[in-house]
């Protein structure tokens, strides 16, 4: 969380700071302005990095309640064949 919030407060700075030095504002008011999408762009990647980490266990759940579905249903068909093996006559 806190790398996402610090890259986002970066690159939030350093755009808006550029912008403002290119659409012609005084440096100081570049800054005060740099400053406040800094915090907005962190907030926005702390939130864009909560929701992905949140996709990403949710998937990998997902992966592991199908991997243990299939094991039991693999068990269940040795227990199906072998009860088929031993009531068939030889």
């Amino acid at each position: 969380m806190k790398f996402a919030m610090l890259l986002g407060g970066l690159l939030g700075f350093s755009v808006v700071y550029v912008m403002g030095i290119v659409a012609g504002k005084a440096p100081t008011e570049s800054l005060v302005q740099a400053s406040l999408g800094s915090v907005a762009a962190g907030l926005l990647f702390r939130w864009i990095a909560i929701v992905w980490i949140r996709n990403v266990k949710q998937m990998l759940m997902e992966k592991h309640q199908a991997a243990v579905a299939a094991m039991a249903e693999a068990e269940e068909r040795k227990r199906q064949e072998a009860k088929d093996q031993a009531t068939k006559p030889v």
